[in-house]
């Protein structure tokens, strides 16, 4: 079964980039794979209809004055099926917590948007031996409340924070024990039959067949490489 491609862009690409991407997208064969991009705000609708696409963030507000916010239900009437949320980027420049998170997580699927969780240690934390005690502590305050039904709906995103724009990746062992923790964690403390766990961190056309052997990666969401048209399309077409 092929994995799940979502290309996170971040902020690196303007009109003319989107255009020759969306371009490649169209071209390229995508029987029977699941690929998603998730472009800027601005970008949503030039790739709407050609992949499915997800928005970067969503606002914890219902609609209102939050100048620059975009809410949730705005989001489902541009038939946006994906949302990133708690990427550490996020976390970090914008200091977003757990708690925030959790809101965010709960206005996704109050319309009908699939939450692309993401979650991960720090360098230290690795160093630290303390990767499991971060994930499970992130994903008890992400999943707040949120019943099997919902949990089963979430898409996990395991990014290591060290690996992201670094070049750097765990070792295969290594990520293959965390892709284990997690759904064996989410399933047994949240009662469900399946999770589906992404892999994230520095994924690119150099290091995508390695990262294919391992099984218990469902997917990847892909940031730097996902704005760069050859490099998303060695790594679309190697899912086989």
């Amino acid at each position: 079964m092929s994995k799940i491609v979502i290309g996170n862009q971040k902020m690196y690409m303007n009109k003319e980039d989107v255009e020759a991407f969306s371009d490649m997208l169209k071209n390229i064969d995508k029987t029977n794979k699941e690929v998603i991009v998730c472009p800027t705000f601005p970008f949503l609708e030039y790739y709407n209809g050609i992949v499915p696409v997800g928005a970067q963030d969503v606002s914890i507000n219902d609609n209102g004055a939050y100048t620059s916010q975009v809410s949730a239900s705005q989001l489902k009437s541009l038939n946006v099926p994906y949302c990133i949320i708690g990427h550490s980027e996020r976390r970090e420049y914008n200091h977003e917590t757990d708690e925030e998170i959790n809101i965010k997580v709960k206005k996704l699927l109050e319309n009908d948007i699939t939450p692309i969780l993401c979650i991960g240690e720090k360098l230290e934390e690795r160093q630290n031996k303390l990767t499991e005690t971060v994930i499970k502590n992130e994903l008890i305050g992400d999943l707040k409340d949120l019943s099997p039904a919902s949990v089963e709906k979430i898409i996990i995103a395991y990014e290591p924070i060290w690996a992201i724009g670094t070049g750097l990746t765990p070792t295969l062992e290594e990520i293959d024990e965390s892709m284990k923790f997690i759904k064996e964690y989410v399933t047994t403390t949240y009662n469900v039959s399946k999770v589906t766990v992404l892999y994230g961190g520095s994924v690119s056309d150099k290091n995508i067949d390695e990262l294919n052997t391992v099984e218990s990666i469902d997917g990847y969401l892909i940031g730097g490489a996902s704005a760069k048209k050859d490099a998303f399309a060695y790594i679309i077409n190697s899912q086989k």
